[in-house]
């Protein structure tokens, strides 16, 4: 597969040069099931299928599915969280993903599960209306539903499972040295700790940021920060940010990454917190 363009085509693919090989990379599946990087969404869908390129069955319509697998390690709250996504587009406008999350909290001597699906409309494709400098537009959903019970038992929380909505805007810069990717967006959410721990009764709004670049060919370098929200009263998450770095093999992307959620504060007697230290992650991901 060849193409030649002067910059970054995001969406999926990224062509660098005129004869490239396309590669894969961002959206990558998060941990969320959702196109985006490891916390936040991109307005971009995933794997949109590309001009003279086929998607699933050789469809023009529905894309081939990504994949991405995702651990991380945070040793100052002993703390193992594994997530396993998938998702799919349709007419490159809209996305469909499922994630499962498996978070081992050795404090609380058991491991939480939590189930996200979620759906993505792009409103405007990046440049619409013959506009170079407009940014691809997106909304969501994400459902969330979590097995970790303790703290709607105790009358903390509302809720086991809830609803994100978000917001976001995404754009390539492609005249500048290398290519850089800007998003940010607004998150509308009721849960605690991205509702591993359940869901407050309060909805609270979050801005979330990425940038992105390839310094060199295969390489990703990125950075991306989600604001805290208060759910509920005195039900609190800490802003968490992670720096990245990602190889890119053809269809396949590794990504390594640092990711501090605040001061560790997770609470012996409760095992809760609204922060879990500082800690590292890795991703494996597939575009078919």
């Amino acid at each position: 597969m060849k193409r030649g363009i002067t910059g970054l085509l995001i969406g999926g693919l990224f062509v660098l040069g005129d004869m490239s090989p396309a590669l894969a990379g961002p959206p990558l599946t998060n941990v969320e099931g959702v196109g985006g990087v490891a916390l936040n969404p991109l307005a971009y869908v995933a794997n949109p299928i590309g001009k003279d390129e086929a998607g699933l069955f050789g469809s023009t319509v529905v894309s081939k599915p990504n994949v991405g697998a995702w651990h991380i390690s945070l040793p100052e709250s002993d703390i193992d969280w594994n997530a396993a996504g998938i998702n799919i587009s349709f007419l490159n406008r809209i996305e469909i993903g499922y994630s499962h999350e498996s978070v081992d909290i050795d404090a609380l001597n058991d491991t939480v599960d939590k189930d996200n699906v979620s759906a993505k409309a792009n409103l405007l494709p990046e440049g619409s209306f013959d506009m170079a400098y407009l940014p691809a537009i997106s909304v969501g959903v994400i459902h969330k539903s979590t097995n970790f019970h303790d703290l709607v038992k105790a009358g903390v929380l509302d809720d086991n499972s809830g609803e994100d909505y978000y917001v976001v805007a995404t754009k390539t810069l492609t005249n500048l040295p290398v290519p850089v990717i800007l998003n940010a967006g607004v998150l509308s959410t009721k849960g605690y700790v991205r509702g591993v721990l359940g869901f407050g009764e309060d909805r609270d709004e979050a801005f979330f940021c990425n940038i992105e670049t390839i310094p060199i060919a295969n390489i990703i370098l990125g950075w991306e920060y989600a604001e805290g929200t208060e759910v509920d009263q005195y039900v609190k998450t800490h802003s968490m940010w992670e720096a990245h770095v990602a190889w890119m093999l053809n269809d396949f992307t590794l990504v390594a990454s640092y990711a501090d959620t605040g001061d560790e504060n997770l609470y012996s007697d409760r095992a809760v917190a609204n922060s879990f230290g500082e800690g590292w992650v890795i991703s494996a991901q597939y575009a078919f």
